[in-house]
């Protein structure tokens, strides 16, 4: 998994797209970035790609590894590894501590390569940017919790140049939903670099899909009409929409353990 990270890495900084300009529809604040590894995994290989991530993730857990990483499996068998960072330069720092691993066990390190080897179809880097400027977040909303174990992605490519028409929706939107008792949070993140731009996908989290499936029918209700018109407004400016779940796979997802000064 890591060494995925350094070979795409090494292509994009020879290509020249790092750091990579915002376009489109992506917002002027970015409020905070993730890198993101998205593979296709095979049907057929399910468990031996699952098996490959738990062991990297072990694999870094015991190389004392700084950075976290999230992941979730999707119904389409996506399989989305998240970094948090600040800036494009993090990257490159994940990368370098990637190198210092490979350095210091080469032999477990290619050993662990090989595991991942057939498992998957396709593997692209990208990096999205969350932007609580169009995220809905509920007012009592505490945090993410760690029984928050299915995600709900809404995913639109917009057609490019309309910047103003689709604000000018989300703010009506948000408008509506704060008046109203809507418990349900949708964050936003905008593809930054390795996606088909403009795309936003809205994500919303729940202990469960039936949770989910249960506060989103709450949340459509509350809202009305008038949320159905303005998302029929938006509609005109969306290429496509996907809509994908997922489940937060706890055994692949990493927090390093944070050191006593």
């Amino acid at each position: 998994m890591k060494s995925k990270i350094s070979t795409i890495l090494a292509v994009c900084f020879i290509l020249g797209l790092l750091p990579l300009a915002m376009n489109g529809q992506a917002p002027e604040k970015r409020d905070q970035l993730f890198l993101v590894i998205d593979e296709l995994v095979k049907p057929s290989m399910q468990d031996e790609y699952y098996e490959a991530g738990k062991k990297w993730v072990a694999f870094i857990k015991d190389h004392e590894f700084p950075y976290p990483v999230n992941t979730v499996w999707t119904g389409d068998n996506h399989v989305y590894w998240s970094w948090p960072i600040q800036s494009y330069a993090d990257i490159d720092k994940i990368m370098k501590e990637s190198n210092k691993i490979r350095e210091k066990s080469p032999d477990d390190y290619k050993a662990l390569e090989d595991t991942f080897k057939g498992t998957y179809e396709t593997s692209r880097m990208c990096v999205y940017a969350l932007d609580y400027k169009y995220s809905m977040i509920a007012e009592e909303e505490e945090g993410e919790s760690d029984e928050e174990n299915f995600v709900f992605f809404d995913i639109y490519y917009f057609v490019p140049g309309y910047d103003a028409e689709i604000n000018k929706l989300f703010d009506e939107m948000k408008a509506l939903k704060a008046d109203k008792e809507v418990s349900q949070s949708w964050y936003a993140y905008w593809g930054m670099m390795g996606t088909d731009n403009p795309v936003l996908w809205m994500a919303a989290s729940a202990k469960n899909a039936i949770a989910f499936y249960e506060e989103n029918a709450k949340m459509w209700e509350a809202l009305g009409e008038e949320a159905s018109k303005i998302k029929q407004k938006m509609m005109k400016y969306v290429t496509k929409q996907e809509q994908k779940r997922a489940w937060v796979q706890k055994e692949l997802s990493y927090t390093p353990i944070k050191k006593e000064e």
